[in-house]
């Protein structure tokens, strides 16, 4: 496992391979999506076991740390990845990735006892490095969601960055946002004042506008895996902190398969 110590000079080599808010489109023949770990680091490494050697890509949708006591070393180890093949690894923004969590679910506490104080202004410099989304093989994958002012994908190349918290409302809605069945548009969620839960009406127009099959994304507390909006989005969750199960998606010649951890 990587020491708490390494990951500071890790985060800062890693933070140079970051290429802005919106990654340029991939198309790969295995991918494996990987969604919340909050400090697993334990997960992260049986995914780098079980993947790394024999696919093209690996995406994780954000959320390394927060809920636990070693999202300094789960950080590490995924930015060792990265640098070991930048062209492999994606480490996409989460909420968690920012100082408004930070300081409540335990990341800022964990970082002063182990590195001191100070040491958390490199974590936040990496984090508002850290790119919001990608397509892959036809699929948005970021976070949180759609955004009620975001009509294409390439506006989020045009998002203020870096942005700390963020501030931008765009781009905190990314982070933020949730899917949900039976609305239309979108209605103000329950986590809060700027975030919304976005339906299947704009959902579908979102990706026939785009020419989109589907949206990829982490954020929220499920079994592993859930689909929502008729199977155009696929949240996934690869933490056990929660008591439920982890998963993560492999997507492999377009055909996709769930896999518990």
């Amino acid at each position: 496992m990587i020491e708490a110590l390494e990951t500071p000079r890790l985060i800062r080599e890693a933070k140079e391979k970051m290429e802005g808010p919106l990654l340029d489109s991939r198309r790969e023949k295995k991918v494996v999506f990987v969604g919340d770990t909050h400090t697993a680091v334990d997960l992260t490494q049986t995914i780098f076991d079980k993947y790394y050697a024999d696919s093209d890509l690996i995406v994780f949708l954000g959320d390394y740390v927060d809920r636990g006591e070693t999202g300094v070393e789960n950080l590490g180890l995924i930015a060792s990845k990265l640098l070991e093949d930048p062209t492999k690894i994606i480490m996409l923004r989460g909420n968690h990735e920012s100082p408004l969590t930070n300081s409540y679910y335990g990341f800022f506490a964990e970082v002063t006892e182990k590195l001191g104080e100070t040491a958390y202004d490199q974590f936040k410099e990496f984090f508002q490095a850290m790119p919001y989304a990608v397509v892959v093989n036809s699929y948005l994958c970021l976070h949180g969601g759609l955004a009620t002012t975001l009509d294409s994908v390439s506006q989020i190349a045009d998002l203020p960055f870096p942005d700390m918290n963020p501030d931008d409302p765009t781009a905190f809605q990314l982070l933020w946002n949730d899917p949900r069945d039976m609305i239309e548009g979108f209605i103000p969620s329950v986590r809060g004042d700027g975030a919304f839960y976005y339906g299947s009406d704009v959902t579908e127009k979102f990706l026939t506008n785009n020419s989109l099959k589907g949206i990829i994304r982490g954020h929220e507390v499920v079994d592993g895996f859930r689909e929502d909006l008729g199977g155009k989005v696929m949240t996934i969750f690869t933490s056990k902190y929660h008591g439920g199960a982890a998963g993560v998606l492999v997507l492999k010649d377009d055909k996709m398969e769930k896999v518990t951890l």
